[in-house]
């Protein structure tokens, strides 16, 4: 009678002293959070070698969450593990009792009773705030204290079989009628992952116990579970929440209903593995999301004994033990932590989650070997070298290890064998090898193995490594149309390394030579204006005579500005076109070499002068882009200076056909001009802020003279100039611009503002005519009273627009339809179009007479960069 007071007593106590959880505001904000993207399955990796000396980790966890338990006995915390390193004040029931379970596992894998003392401290603690009070009083809070209610009976059913101790059994059925008697909501992720993980311990106690009732409930759960999954595999099996994640539920499945029904089970597990993501790389405690998910891949290989399953949980495992950086057996709850911020209840998941299949059984004599590794893994061998190998030897057995003889092979060849001394219990040595390498390139194997243990399983360790020859590649680069040599300079890089392994510039006859080895290697080729930069994936068998292609670019870009750092605005934007362009620096570089613009694919220039003040266009390029442009070239122009500086110059007034109005204006929004047939597709944009260069001090306000007309401007009050386009007669066509287009950039607030991409795809697709997909005439529109075509150039697009819904049907000149679309009346509708080859083309409205006839030219080359 004087217990039981005690014990309600503590129980009572418990009510105003349990820790904070999280609410329903907490969980819902938490799920509303990005998830990540599933990451690709492990079918293609090998089985991994020994990286850690598991056993050793375990012992390291178990005094790293030993150091975190409260040892005043004065406070009602007393025997209760904290939650984390930068946690002090956070003391729970879940992680004291997955505490007891990782101090009792063990003594049960060792014999060693090192942690009794910690176990009899944290069961006073238990006994005070016992796992079904865990849920503050609010009932909404109810899924907290069936999880804990889970590790209650898992936890004590550990206990009571390896102490034989059965003085603890009326907490783990009180564990039980507190589960038996909460179903929770099945329409709530996170209750769905608590159903799973207390199913899954729950039906394991029930065997334990021999427990009909409990087994049935929590096998109808179970499949209760499994049906949820079903519903939509891929998305709740990526899942996260709270601690848990998708695989939680999927490990509850194979806990209870794979158990019950193994035939079925397999099945299942076999279909429904292939939905669990391999990595859970984002989101709030997203290692105990993985280590939920090796655990569901253990579940897995113990159902189907599946390689594949097998190497995700040692991978995972694996990559987590990596965290502990400091080494002091923690590891922090979310995978950008820093190790100041290890958490003790993650910790534990590492231990029974990750790290625990891996050490069963414990022998009495084992010793294991670890990775065969080189001290400098990125280390490039050719014959004749000395291979420095290192290997380390674990004692994994329960005590001291015999003498043993470690043999090392060689292809097949014993090469040498060393007497082992014998080794502590949980101590590793470390054994260093100088291996001379054969005087001929090829791949060395060495095995390492003992002489034989208890376990035969790992006592032997492999490594593979390729002895390289060197080998000289020589070659030409020429020109693809002409076949004249090109000047280039030549880098190579070893693949997925990034420094240079070596480089060249070719001579007046185009020819190279490179010093390479037997690999792959990747080749960057950048040549001279106007050819654009090429990259190439190679692979050297052996010496090798090759011929690379240099391929003129459709775009030059020419800096007339002292900074070389804005040209990244116009590279990365052609670069997202799929654009291909050359560069030149007029500072770098000096005078434009205008002789060989015309070798452009699409002869088209974009001037850009930065922040340069004088000098915005010299005059001598003045006249050069004059003679350009009535030859037929196109040009896009753009600065905040440009206009102010050259006001009543024959350039700016007769060629661009522009007047300078006035410079400075305050405002960074730029719109486009709706009776324009460019304009009215820009909404807007702005030249400050965001990802663009926010360097505009001084825009220039420009009006259009000639034939020129003002497509942007700055605002819809006054319609001040901020853009003008021009069609040369005879020539080619030109825009520019009273800022810098570096400056450009979207709003976050307005989505319907168009990027920089965007807004450069509009003015090259109005500069540049004749080439990609065009219209027939040869004008920037087809007109009629209903329908609309503008036609992109760089892609297989085409803007429509119609005042009335329209189904449009494209026919080549067999009369077969290529393709179709529909159209929304007074909407831009943008038709993607198939690969299609050079020809004619007929578009057909299919309720109405709306005919119109386009050329499609196809550029094959366009996209090799």
């Amino acid at each position: 009678m004087t217990l039981r007071l005690i014990v309600s007593s503590i129980f009572a106590l418990s009510l105003a002293t349990a820790s904070t959880i999280w609410n329903h505001e907490d969980i819902n904000s938490y799920e509303k959070r990005p998830h990540p993207v599933l990451y690709h399955h492990y079918d293609s990796l090998k089985i991994l070698s020994r990286r850690f000396f598991y056993l050793q980790r375990i012992r390291w966890v178990c005094d790293f969450v030993s150091r975190y338990q409260v040892t005043d006995s004065t406070s009602t915390d007393y025997g209760g593990v904290i939650e984390a390193e930068h946690l002090p004040a956070i003391i729970e029931t879940d992680n004291t009792q997955e505490a007891i379970w990782i101090w009792t596992r063990w003594h049960q894998l060792t014999g060693r009773n090192d942690y009794q003392e910690n176990i009899e401290r944290a069961w006073i603690y238990l006994l005070r705030h016992p796992a079904y009070y865990e849920h503050g009083g609010n009932p909404a809070n109810v899924w907290y204290a069936v999880w804990n209610c889970g590790l209650g009976m898992w936890m004590e059913m550990l206990y009571r079989q390896v102490y034989q101790d059965s003085s603890f059994k009326y907490y783990s059925d009180s564990c039980r009628r507190f589960y038996l008697n909460n179903p929770l909501n099945p329409a709530n992720y996170l209750e769905n992952f608590v159903i799973a993980q207390s199913s899954g311990m729950a039906y394991e106690f029930a065997i334990f116990s021999n427990d009909r009732e409990l087994l049935d409930t929590a096998l109808a759960r179970g499949i209760r579970v499994k049906n949820w999954i079903e519903a939509a595999p891929r998305s709740r099996l990526s899942y996260q929440s709270w601690a848990m994640s998708g695989a939680t539920a999927f490990w509850g499945v194979c806990q209870t209903y794979c158990r019950f029904d193994t035939l079925s089970g397999k099945i299942w597990v076999n279909t429904f593995s292939e939905s669990l993501p391999s990595f859970y790389p984002q989101g709030t405690w997203n290692c105990s999301h993985n280590l939920w998910l090796a655990n569901a891949y253990h579940a897995a290989n113990a159902i189907n004994h599946s390689s594949s399953c097998l190497i995700a949980h040692r991978y995972i495992t694996d990559t987590l033990l990596m965290l502990d950086t400091d080494s002091d057996g923690g590891i922090p709850a979310t995978w950008t932590d820093p190790s100041t911020q290890d958490q003790t209840w993650v910790s534990t998941y590492l231990d029974f989650m990750g790290m625990d299949p891996s050490t069963i059984p414990v022998y009495v004599h084992d010793l294991a070997l670890l990775d065969l590794t080189i001290p400098e893994p990125d280390t490039i061998y050719f014959p004749g070298d000395t291979l420095n190998l290192t290997i380390q030897i674990a004692n994994a057995g329960r005590s001291i290890s015999p003498t043993e003889t470690l043999r090392i092979f060689v292809s097949g060849q014993l090469f040498t064998y060393v007497i082992l001394d014998p080794i502590p219990f949980l101590e590793l040595d470390t054994l260093h090898l100088r291996l001379p390498i054969p005087e001929t390139a090829q791949v060395i194997t060495l095995v390492a193995a003992l002489s034989g243990d208890d376990n035969p399983y790992n006592d032997t360790a492999y490594f593979s490594h390729r002895i390289h020859r060197q080998c000289r590649v020589s070659g030409i680069l020429m020109d693809s149309v002409s076949s004249q040599p090109v000047t280039a300079q030549i880098i190579t890089r070893l693949f997925n390394r990034p420094t240079i392994w070596d480089s060249c510039v070719t001579d007046s006859s185009g020819n190279f030579s490179l010093n390479l080895i037997d690999s792959l290697f990747t080749l960057t080729i950048k040549p001279a204006v106007p050819y654009y930069r090429r990259y190439f994936c190679l692979a050297v068998p052996h010496d090798t005579e090759i011929v690379l292609l240099a391929n003129p670019a459709q775009v030059l870009i020419v800096n007339s500005d002292t900074l070389d750092t804005l040209a990244f605005y116009y590279t990365t934007t052609l670069d997202s076109l799929n654009t291909s362009w050359c560069y030149w620096s007029i500072p770098r570089n000096g005078p434009v070499p205008y002789h060989i613009t015309g070798r452009l694919q699409q002869r088209t220039i974009i001037w850009f002068s930065g922040n340069a003040v004088t000098r915005t266009i010299p005059g001598q390029d003045q006249d050069s882009l004059i003679l350009f442009g009535e030859q037929g070239g196109n040009l896009l122009i753009t600065g905040q200076n440009i206009a102010e500086e050259l006001t009543q110059t024959r350039f700016l007034e007769e060629f661009i056909g522009c007047r300078f109005d006035s410079s400075g204006w305050g405002g960074f929004m730029v719109v486009g001009m709706r009776n324009d047939s460019i304009g009215r597709y820009i909404r807007g944009t702005a030249t400050a802020g965001g990802n663009g260069a926010n360097n505009q001090t001084s825009r220039d306000v420009i009006s259009p003279l000639l034939n020129s007309s003002k497509f942007l401007v700055y605002d819809t009050a006054s319609n001040p100039g901020a853009g003008i386009r021009r069609q040369i007669i005879h020539g080619g066509r030109i825009i520019f611009l009273g800022f810098g287009f570096e400056a450009v950039n979207r709003p976050p607030s307005r989505p319907d503002y168009l990027t920089r991409v965007q807004l450069m795809e509009l003015m090259l697709n109005w500069l540049i005519t004749g080439t990609g997909i065009e219209e027939k005439p040869n004008l920037s529109t087809i007109e009629s009273q209903k329908l609309h075509i503008y036609p992109l150039v760089f892609k297989n697009e085409l803007f429509i627009t119609t005042s009335q819904s329209e189904e449009l049907q494209m026919f080549d000149i067999t009369g077969r339809i290529v393709s179709q679309t529909t159209t929304m009346p007074d909407k831009m509708t943008i038709w993607h179009l198939p690969q299609l080859p050079t020809g004619i083309y007929i578009i057909k409205g299919v309720k109405s007479p709306n005919t119109r006839v386009i050329k499609i030219s196809s550029y094959s080359d366009r996209n090799l960069k």
